[in-house]
């Protein structure tokens, strides 16, 4: 079965229980509600949806189970869900990489059309930072160094994830002559750049900030929309003379296509209200990472796929490949 008619059949299914839906969606949860998390237990994604979850056992008084299900950047975890009824007791936790990696090759999911996005969890700010004997401030100063000295090859946490897409983005646009080093995480390339073996790099706010802090790296410009609630002094590449980029990793919530409209509503709701807890903002805080607790599920939905539709035009212009 295609998945169009799939969607089609599932949609003709459940038209007579749409009323029943809306009037169950007020004791919702009434049972267990399982997380995916499309990642390996420890990083940033899955420690931000056990704090949520454990949140969301408080003010539901239902248990909130996260299943991680690792592995192909995210897709086993993502596929899994997807096959999964769509009644609100099984979500996915998934990062950026949801969007993205349909740009680059071929998944076992549509952005769009298989999931319905619930709630944005964080956003991971990303920074273009150099070593300190780089003899550059501003974002302007670095891409006249750059140009002056022919080739500087930048370091990021590997081959096809968002910061070698910021800066091949950033490459293009700008006109400097940047050389892509991808290295096995974000760890090794910041060890790299505090050595001094490469001059600059595009990392994420969570590693790199400790050295920033210390002065073994010095802060150029942040890669997303706008300015970082941890770094508000630090510029964006956008507002320092190129508008329109945006390079942002987040984390979000997502139900399977059809899922009840006031399901999604309550979760967001209650999603929105554990990011604002005092345990869940400390670690948002020492991670790095910043949240919008304004998002309604609409809003998280067009953000969504406004980001989906950002990273085929960032493959296209950038001409870049994953092999």
């Amino acid at each position: 079965m295609t998945r169009t008619f799939r969607r089609i059949a599932c949609a003709i299914a459940l038209a007579p229980g749409v009323a029943l839906a809306a009037s169950n969606a007020a004791d919702y949860p009434e049972r267990n509600v399982t997380m995916v998390v499309a990642f390996a237990p420890g990083g940033i994604t899955d420690t931000l949806a056990r704090l949520v979850a454990s949140e969301l056992g408080k003010t539901t008084q239902q248990t909130f189970v996260v299943e991680n299900r690792p592995g192909a950047g995210g897709q086993i975890g993502t596929e899994y869900a997807l096959r999964q009824k769509a009644d609100g007791y099984t979500l996915l936790v998934a990062a950026s990489g949801y969007a993205m990696a349909p740009a680059q090759k071929k998944v076992g999911y549509d952005p769009i059309d298989d999931f319905e996005p619930v709630a944005l969890l964080g956003i991971a700010p990303n920074l273009l930072v150099v070593k300190p004997s780089v003899p550059a401030k501003t974002l302007d100063e670095f891409v006249a160094w750059a140009k002056k000295e022919g080739s500087v090859p930048y370091a990021t946490a590997g081959t096809g994830g968002a910061n070698h897409l910021a800066g091949e983005i950033f490459r293009v646009e700008s006109k400097a002559p940047l050389l892509h080093v991808p290295y096995k995480g974000a760890a090794p390339a910041t060890q790299d750049l505090i050595a001094g073996n490469v001059p600059a790099g595009f990392i994420d706010a969570m590693t790199i900030g400790p050295f920033i802090k210390s002065g073994q790296a010095k802060p150029i410009a942040i890669t997303g929309a706008s300015r970082s609630a941890l770094y508000p002094d630090i510029p964006t590449i956008a507002e320092s003379g190129y508008p329109g980029y945006d390079v942002s990793v987040w984390m979000g919530v997502f139900a399977p296509a059809g899922t009840p409209a006031p399901i999604v509503e309550r979760l967001n709701a209650a999603i929105r209200q554990a990011l604002q807890s005092e345990e869940v903002q400390a670690r948002l805080k020492s991670s790095g990472i910043d949240t919008r607790t304004d998002m309604t599920a609409d809003a998280f939905k067009q953000y969504v796929h406004e980001d989906v539709e950002r990273w085929k035009q960032a493959v296209a212009t950038t001409g870049v490949t994953f092999d």
